[in-house]
């Protein structure tokens, strides 16, 4: 699943750095606005990875928790 939000995240991404290469012309302007999207995209492919990680962790105790029989059973 972590695949396909990187994928939706590229995707916007991608289409951000298009839309600064088309409209942008000035270098300027435009290096500043590239690198704060490539800014983003890391950061929100770490917290994309992060809630991944966490809810994982917590499905699992959770499940080691209900299922998992105690030693005295």
């Amino acid at each position: 699943m972590l695949m396909y939000a990187n994928m939706a995240i590229d995707a916007i991404q991608n289409a951000k750095s298009s839309w600064l290469s088309t409209f942008v012309k000035d270098e300027t302007v435009k290096t500043p606005l590239q690198n704060f999207v490539d800014a983003q995209t890391a950061f929100t492919k770490q917290v994309a990875k992060t809630a991944w990680e966490v809810t994982g962790a917590a499905a699992e105790a959770t499940v080691d928790k209900m299922f998992t029989k105690s030693k005295g059973e």
